[in-house]
């Protein structure tokens, strides 16, 4: 008698790669917890970083793929490099309330893309967040108003924040004048978001308090801020990747962790000057248009962004297996995530080995 059983297939090793706080560790984690409910996933300042690929099973554990989420920062461009160059397809995590940094993920993925010698190698975007996204488009007038009277709060009182060192210590900055560099204009941003939406906090840990607004966690509280103050300030020089890279080098903000641009610029000499602002150029309009059409990805954002993936075929090698907007935390999105990593296995046989590609600036091709 013949026997009949199916055999388990490795069917893919997906990296999982995205900008720092993007939901890369918090997507692997729960799809896996489908499959391991021993598995749970907490949010932290210092981000996390995986080192095993985590298993995700489908028809009854005959069917599987492995998935490999890698830390955003700069930091772990070697190990990106170092998990991709053996990966057989790749998942982009896109953030969909900082848009204007998904230029980072395209970049940790087109880099990694010179070590695949592959042709017809799978990818799909999977843009995070969608829940926070109409949160924010809800409360939009609340946000923009908090955030004004925290500016108006500055000018009178010291900025209070808590630096990361040996132990965390509470210290205070004033503004010196109307121009406000990037530095104090993040913190600002991120104290009055803080006072508005959490009670309860114990400075430096992410766990701690309570959150008032579902979704929005402390660390995307700074995300966001970062994100806002990136785009609220003006820079006359530095190139644009540079400043991004620097940007997605750290969750929490730069006074945070006792750093400042200057000393930044070691790493990142090409960032330029710390771009700055002039306070009374903020109006209440003008945060609620760049929050909204700088920072909030709506669905022709990421339908564009798709549709243009799908033309650096000739350079990468890509296919574009599909792609997904979800919110992670909800298990309606972790579905539609789990069949369409599905769909990528099956991808994953169709890809063939041809010659490497090069390496290419997606700012240019695509921003």
């Amino acid at each position: 008698m013949s026997d009949t059983r199916e055999e388990s297939i490795n069917a893919g090793r997906l990296l999982v790669v995205g900008t720092q706080g993007g939901g890369k560790t918090a997507l692997v984690t729960k799809l896996a917890a489908r499959t391991d409910q021993s598995m749970s996933y907490e949010e932290d300042f210092g981000g996390t970083i995986e080192t095993e690929y985590l298993r995700l099973s489908f028809d009854e554990g005959r069917f599987f793929s492995l998935l490999l989420p890698v830390g955003g920062q700069e930091k772990w461009q070697k190990l990106r490099e170092r998990f991709g160059s053996t990966a057989e397809g790749m998942i982009i995590v896109l953030d969909s309330c900082t848009k204007k940094f998904w230029v980072n993920s395209l970049s940790q993925a087109t880099s990694i893309s010179s070590f695949l010698p592959y042709d017809n190698y799978p990818i799909a975007p999977v843009v995070t967040k969608r829940d926070l996204n109409e949160i924010i488009r809800k409360e939009i007038d609340n946000f923009a108003q908090t955030i004004i009277d925290g500016l108006e709060q500055a000018k009178t009182s010291p900025i209070v924040y808590y630096s990361r060192g040996f132990r965390i210590t509470e210290r205070k900055v004033e503004l010196l004048g109307e121009i406000v560099p990037f530095t104090i204009l993040e913190q600002i941003i991120i104290n009055s978001l803080e006072s508005k939406y959490f009670t309860g906090l114990v400075p430096g840990n992410a766990q701690k308090g309570k959150v008032l607004l579902p979704g929005f966690s402390l660390v995307n509280c700074r995300i966001l801020g970062r994100a806002l103050t990136q785009e609220l300030c003006t820079t006359t020089e530095g190139d644009q990747m540079e400043i991004l890279s620097l940007l997605n080098d750290m969750r929490p903000s730069m006074l945070e962790l006792d750093t400042n641009w200057v000393d930044l610029l070691q790493k990142y000499p090409k960032a330029g000057a710390e771009p700055q602002v002039n306070i009374n150029d903020l109006s209440l309009e003008v945060i609620q248009d760049t929050i909204l059409n700088n920072l909030l990805a709506s669905d022709a954002d990421i339908s564009d962004f798709v549709s243009k993936l799908g033309t650096l075929n000739p350079k990468t090698g890509w296919r574009v297996s599909g792609y997904e907007h979800i919110s992670i935390f909800e298990d309606e999105g972790l579905g539609s995530a789990a069949t369409l990593i599905r769909k990528m296995m099956v991808d994953v046989k169709e890809s063939v080995r041809v010659d490497k590609f090069n390496v290419f600036n997606p700012i240019e091709e695509l921003f």
